[in-house]
């Protein structure tokens, strides 16, 4: 009968134990767990953000100068871009500027008739896309002519044109505007006296010598592509 207490008691230290160690593992099982999916967590990689789509490098452009009515004839032209250089093709009416039929007019009574030049150009751009600020050498040809219907002549003159030029081009989108002063030296090459209108005194005029140090300016309106 004295023995059964302390059976009773043995038993209930026994249980005790068993639910300390029943809760220990289940508290380790817990923490494992959770250190578990925090490696897995930090494991996984950040999501990466694909890249932006990069600018279309412009390739060319085309281009009209209207500037050129008043100065020495309105320009339209090409232009082929290598990355940051680029090479431009154009044709001028001559005679349709106001400044140039002013100066090729040999005298009072000489009117210009059709004038004009074609050239190219070499330029760099100090930013990419072929705008912003630029700097080019250029060539041009010019043919003119002047015709006196009073005294039944023309005159005829070719000039080379060879020149330096600076400018800033600004884009609006795929159209931008530009301006550029140019400095250059007109020599005249070739020149010759007609006769017109049955005139048959063409052998007592000659031409006048336009050979001159120059300067002009274009503001180009164009479209990128």
């Amino acid at each position: 009968m004295e023995v059964r207490p302390e059976a009773r008691k043995g038993k209930s230290s026994i249980s005790r134990w068993g639910r300390c160690v029943l809760g220990a593992a289940c508290a380790a099982t817990l923490l494992a767990a959770g250190a578990t999916q925090a490696e897995e967590a930090g494991d996984t990689p950040a999501p990466v953000e694909a890249p932006a789509a990069a600018a279309v490098p412009s390739r060319g452009s085309v281009f009209f100068d209207p500037l050129g009515f008043l100065l020495f004839g309105p320009t339209a032209g090409a232009e082929v871009g290598f990355g940051q250089y680029s090479v431009l093709a154009f044709g001028r009416w001559f005679d349709g500027g106001l400044l140039a039929r002013s100066m090729f007019t040999s005298s009072t009574t000489s009117e210009p008739a059709f004038s004009y030049g074609a050239g190219l150009k070499g330029r760099y751009y100090f930013r990419s896309g072929l705008l912003g600020p630029h700097f080019g050498l250029a060539f041009e040809v010019l043919k003119t002519r002047g015709e006196d219907h009073v005294e039944k002549i023309a005159t005829n003159n070719v000039v080379l044109v060879p020149e330096i030029e600076g400018g800033y081009r600004l884009g609006f989108g795929r159209f931008y505007l530009g301006a550029t002063g140019s400095l250059g030296y007109a020599l005249q090459v070739k020149k010759s006296v007609d006769n017109i209108d049955g005139g048959d005194q063409a052998q007592y005029y000659e031409a006048k010598d336009y050979s001159t140090f120059y300067g002009s300016a274009s503001l180009d309106v164009g479209l990128l592509f």
